[in-house]
């Protein structure tokens, strides 16, 4: 009987039990998935606390323009008011500042005019101014035409406070330019008064 070769392959190595994964190895699979949604949430919150934070800090710098706007505004409308404000009280100014540099009434020149039919009313208009200062004042045998109810006062470009210095010496209060008619029967005079009917009553 024939001995039996040895089998030339070699034994099957025993099969390896199956070694189950554990929870330990697993978790690190879901922090990887977990890990990303906290990063994104995260991210989300800042960018949400940066506009919050943005949006006070324009409506704060808001209201600060709005009451910078606000002051200027008042400021300037004050200023305008003040301004206005100077322009009228200083209006009425030259007239103040005309009668300053009236002349002195022994230097002016007045002619008076008779524009009455009462005789010799002139020349008695023309003493009281005399008394008054006026040394130069002299009555003019020259009558303006027409009839003069009132006494008018009458001056040459440049001397109206002159004229109204004169007016107030006589209590007058119609003041005005000389005219052409006027002006031809008063000489070198700047000044002329032309005597109406209420002088003949104030005139002794």
């Amino acid at each position: 009987m024939a001995a039996r070769r040895p089998d030339p392959r070699p034994a099957a190595a025993p099969a390896r039990p199956a070694r189950s994964r554990s929870s330990a190895e697993r978790r690190p699979g879901v922090a990887s998935q977990r890990s990303p949604r906290k990063t994104t949430l995260l991210i989300l919150a800042a960018v949400i606390a940066v506009a919050a934070i943005a949006a006070v800090v324009l409506s704060s710098g808001g209201g600060s323009s709005g009451k910078a706007s606000s002051t200027a505004s008042t400021l300037g409308s004050t200023t305008v008011g003040k301004t206005k404000s100077t322009a009228r009280h200083e209006a009425p100014s030259k007239s103040s500042k005309s009668s300053a540099h009236a002349a002195n009434p022994a230097e002016t020149i007045v002619t008076v005019l008779n524009g009455t039919e009462t005789a010799g009313l002139a020349h008695r208009v023309s003493g009281r101014l005399q008394q008054r200062g006026y040394s130069q004042a002299a009555a003019l045998s020259g009558s303006p035409s027409g009839t003069h109810p009132v006494t008018v006062v009458q001056y040459a470009s440049g001397h109206q406070a002159d004229a109204e210095g004169v007016a107030h010496t006589l209590g007058v209060t119609q003041v005005q330019p000389l005219e052409t008619a006027v002006a031809s029967l008063a000489g070198t005079a700047k000044v002329v008064v032309v005597v109406g009917a209420d002088q003949a009553a104030k005139v002794p």
